[in-house]
């Protein structure tokens, strides 16, 4: 399916309550990689049998290049990331899915990665399939958010700013939930390779 995007999209255009571009910083944004992971087998000692299934995994590289005001102690209080995900439907419909989190101790002389989740549920819900992966998704796409403005943006699948536009054929739902890393398995593993996600409880 393709995804239709208005040439008249400009992100410094800011109408509708879109995001701006930011004239005080810039991020140096990578492209979007996928993995599919398994649910860890955590030895616990209770012994319980199951069948890891697949989790798929999106994540961002993210890296300051350029800041007006630099912090002295170098860290950034709050970055947010407003992801996009379309995923194709095996009822043969496409679903757009939204998820903003907030990332808190960004520092700004290193990179750090950004990640989303599907879960096995929510991907076998969708597409019908036990082992959902990267060709399931129609489109990804995404706005870093730094005091209310954009200083970078990534996109897969599709054409650049295609989320600030609405899609014909594409139900945008939040029936099927997108995970943070610390709402899933994988929330201690890896840990200083990715920003700290926000604590629920200080939003």
């Amino acid at each position: 399916m393709y995804l239709p995007v208005l040439c008249s999209i400009a992100f410094s255009s800011g109408v509708s309550g879109q995001l701006t571009v930011s004239k005080d910083a810039v991020f140096d944004v990578g492209n979007p990689e996928f993995d599919s992971l398994q649910s860890p087998d955590i030895p616990d000692g209770n012994g319980k049998n199951f069948k890891p299934k697949d989790w798929l995994e999106v994540e961002v590289k993210l890296k300051v290049q350029k800041l007006k005001e630099e912090p002295k102690d170098k860290y950034l209080d709050e970055v947010k990331v407003n992801w996009n995900i379309v995923v194709k439907g095996q009822d043969r419909k496409n679903y757009w899915i939204k998820k903003t989190v907030t990332y808190v101790n960004f520092p700004t002389d290193e990179e750090m990665y950004v990640s989303i989740y599907l879960s096995p549920n929510t991907l076998k819900r969708i597409t019908g399939k036990d082992r959902a992966g990267k060709s399931d998704l129609e489109a990804i796409g995404g706005e870093v958010e730094l005091n209310g403005a954009m200083v970078g943006f990534f996109n897969h699948g599709a054409k650049r700013g295609w989320w600030r536009d609405s899609l014909k054929g594409v139900e945008v739902t939040q029936k099927f939930p997108l995970f943070d890393k610390t709402q899933t398995p994988f929330a201690p593993l890896w840990y200083d390779r990715y920003a700290e996600v926000k604590p629920k409880s200080s939003n």
